[in-house]
């Protein structure tokens, strides 16, 4: 059986951009990926982002590669003023002014950032439909064990690199030697940016929220959505997403119809009775997805967490195994920047070997 230098567990934006900037230096691998596409929690319907949306000034490693891979970006939409609600406010308007910060979108969506990566990506070194099950360090090789379209394919590397979210890793694959305690606790106790989160987005003819002088935006303390932002692209297709509350427990027992008519309910209520009807809603709800969450990712984070990669994470099996992802970036963690900073410091780890 042939041997690789180095796998890739992942093929969201850290894993993609590794291979990236390996093929680039004529480096060997192999990029594994259990969904039949690229780009993980990045996902795009119609130019709208179900997953991460925004980038911010100052996060250069992401300004830096938009601009190498020649995409074009813009501001996110947020002139106008802002509703509110909650069980006492009956959709109040505010001024928007304070609401007013710059973030960057890509046209036609963050996938774009995806599909321009895999271009230039050689397809023979891209792997879809493989989800590893198992991972064994022998004496001077890894084997691993992945299922491919009910079948088993078993690989042979000298190093492998995850580019999945620890507490995935620690729940879903089976390590031989098994991982300490120490380690699997500092795993699960990581959590998996987005996986406790769902967005809505709602479709529309026109932004009819403009003719009001309105910005998109909303904030609610009733729900379904807690959190709405214009999400119309460059291109004209225009919507509004929201972050849907509660639990992915809860959001699962309403059932999707369910919740779609208590978004149209919602929207009536901030926007007015004259809203127009939408095109389509399309809920995207995270929490549901086994190749992102797990159990204990029901509950949606409150507040952004401060990830740090644990000490614990370090020199795995003599540092053959590595791990990459905005969970474990040493800085911008939960950020699409933060995907990039972890995979550029593994790189320097790489290519001092």
């Amino acid at each position: 059986m042939s041997k690789t230098p180095l796998v890739i567990v992942g093929g969201g934006l850290s894993g993609l951009y590794l291979a990236y900037r390996l093929a680039q230096q004529g480096r060997d691998f192999l990029l594994i990926e259990a969904r039949n596409r690229l780009g993980g929690r990045i996902k795009t319907s119609s130019s709208h982002d179900l997953g991460p949306t925004w980038f911010w000034p100052g996060q250069r490693h992401m300004m830096e590669l938009v601009q190498e891979l020649d995409l074009q970006i813009f501001e996110q939409q947020n002139t106008g003023d802002i509703l509110y609600e909650d069980p006492n406010v009956f959709s109040e308007r505010l001024s928007g002014h304070q609401y007013q910060t710059t973030s960057y979108r890509i046209q036609n969506g963050i996938s774009s950032l995806i599909d321009r990566l895999q271009a230039l990506t050689p397809s023979p070194n891209i792997a879809l439909n493989h989800k590893v099950i198992s991972v064994e360090n022998q004496t001077d090789t890894i084997e691993i064990t992945a299922q491919s379209n009910g079948e088993i394919r078993n690989l042979t590397c000298e190093n492998v690199v995850f580019a999945l979210p620890p507490r995935l890793i620690e729940n879903t694959i089976q390590f031989v030697p098994d991982l300490s305690a120490g380690i699997r606790n500092d795993m699960r106790a990581i959590p998996t940016w987005m996986a406790g989160h769902a967005k809505a987005l709602i479709r529309y003819q026109c932004p009819f929220w403009k003719d009001h002088n309105l910005s998109g935006q909303a904030f609610s303390r009733i729900g379904p959505m807690m959190e709405i932002h214009d999400a119309s692209s460059y291109d004209h297709n225009y919507a509004l997403f929201g972050f849907l509350g509660g639990s992915g427990i809860q959001r699962k027992e309403l059932g999707e119809t369910q919740l779609k008519g208590l978004i149209e309910e919602q929207i009536q209520r901030l926007f007015g009775n004259e809203t127009p009807q939408p095109l389509e809603i399309i809920i995207k709800d995270w929490s549901q997805d086994p190749l992102t969450a797990t159990a204990k990712d029901m509950e949606p984070l409150q507040t952004h967490h401060h990830y740090q990669f644990p000490e614990s994470l370090k020199n795995i099996w003599d540092g053959r195994m590595n791990f990459i992802g905005t969970e474990v970036a040493s800085s911008e963690g939960g950020y699409l920047e933060g995907a990039l900073i972890a995979t550029e410091d593994i790189l320097v780890k790489i290519y001092r070997k």
